[in-house]
């Protein structure tokens, strides 16, 4: 079925050739005027001649222009047929046209409310998706509540059982026997890049020159793997365990043990420290000597009152340089707090950039500047 556009083209079409057989019609009219006054006033000159010669010939002339005319008069004929024709199919193309209009005025009605329809639905689906979200995140929000309750319970559980723990450590911070502070100052340089080496023996050298080098042992595990680590805190049972080598904010890196042991072991951080709080003799004293180890240090408390890391990558330089006074100033007799300052200080003064990184955390009701982990014999509590 033709739109309306294919009929108005048409029309047009039809309106070009109507226009062309009215300009040949007026030509033929005039032309047929012309020779029926043409045959008249030829028929007029030989009624008027005296010589018959003459009047045969306007005669003839005269039928010639009247034959003419008759030819004109029938080819006006035909001209008005065909105009008329013409004229009869612009009347249907109009309708046909005013036919067209109304359908495809329907066609957008129907279009249009199709539209609407589809929108009105649209806007009920969005609507029903908005209400089953805002459902979905009000449900979120209750399982959050309770979860947050729940973990609220657990803390508030884990908190009480871990301040259980500690008040005999704290107790024993607080008063110290008389023995000897035994520190295990674990090492691990798998890939061997780290000075750990001369981090020991100075440490150990500044020890020694210490006010009360006499009751404070170094216990030295080099390469330590975790078998070493479980060893040593069931048979040597430190006071303080240090480790010194890789890290990262999740993992230490031991050595696997191997002979070539160029891999290392990763140890998650959290598993570490449920080795060291493990035994039944509890280390007093986490430190640890490694790059970025303070990002998870408060979850040594659940198992010792006081831990060190390092809040950042940290170099050999400053390592060696905060160990090396961090120690010699415990075997001093200076607080854990007040060591911890003093290797600060030493580090800012040998122009270290890392002397802030040292951080240290303590379990609720532990105060680190009154804790002295070596006190003169005079001085120690029975």
């Amino acid at each position: 079925m033709a739109t309306s556009a294919q009929i108005r083209k048409k029309i047009a079409d039809l309106a070009s050739k109507r226009s062309k057989v009215d300009q040949d019609l007026g030509t033929a009219e005039r032309k047929k005027s012309a020779k029926e006054a043409e045959a008249a006033d030829k028929e007029s000159r030989g009624t008027r001649s005296s010589s018959p010669a003459t009047a045969r010939m306007y005669q003839r002339q005269a039928d010639t222009a009247r034959n003419t005319a008759l030819a004109e008069g029938k080819k006006i004929a035909n001209l008005s047929k065909k105009r008329a024709d013409l004229s009869k199919d612009e009347a249907r193309l109009s309708k046909e046209l005013t036919d067209a209009l109304k359908r495809e005025t329907d066609a957008e009605k129907r279009g249009a409310e199709k539209t609407r329809r589809a929108r009105e639905q649209e806007d009920r689906r969005r609507e029903a998706e908005r209400r089953a979200e805002d459902r979905k995140r009000q449900q979120e929000r209750l399982r959050a509540e309770q979860q947050r309750q729940d973990d609220q319970r657990e803390t508030n559980s884990r908190i009480n059982e871990t301040e259980q723990r500690l008040t005999a450590q704290i107790a024993a911070l607080r008063n110290p026997k008389r023995e000897n502070l035994r520190i295990l100052y674990a090492t691990a340089t798998p890939e061997g890049e780290l000075r750990v080496s001369q981090e020991i023996r100075r440490v150990k050298a500044a020890v020694s020159s210490a006010l009360h080098r006499d009751i404070v042992d170094i216990e030295h595990a080099p390469d330590v793997t975790p078998d070493d680590l479980l060893n040593y805190l069931t048979t040597f049972t430190p006071h303080v365990v240090h480790f010194s080598g890789h890290a990262d904010q999740d993992v230490l890196v031991f050595d696997d043990g191997t002979v070539d042991g160029d891999g290392g072991r990763e140890i998650p951080i959290e598993l570490f420290m449920r080795a060291v709080s493990t035994p039944d003799r509890k280390p007093s004293l986490v430190v640890l000597n490694a790059c970025d180890s303070a990002t998870n240090l408060e979850m040594f408390l659940a198992g010792v009152p006081i831990a060190i890391g390092m809040s950042a990558s940290i170099g050999d330089a400053d390592a060696i340089t905060f160990a090396t006074r961090f120690y010699r100033s415990i075997a001093d007799g200076q607080t854990i707090e007040g060591a911890l300052a003093i290797a600060r200080v030493d580090m800012e003064m040998n122009g270290l950039a890392d002397h802030e990184l040292p951080k240290l955390v303590t379990a609720p009701r532990v105060d680190a500047s009154t804790v002295q982990l070596v006190l003169p014999p005079q001085h120690a509590a029975d």
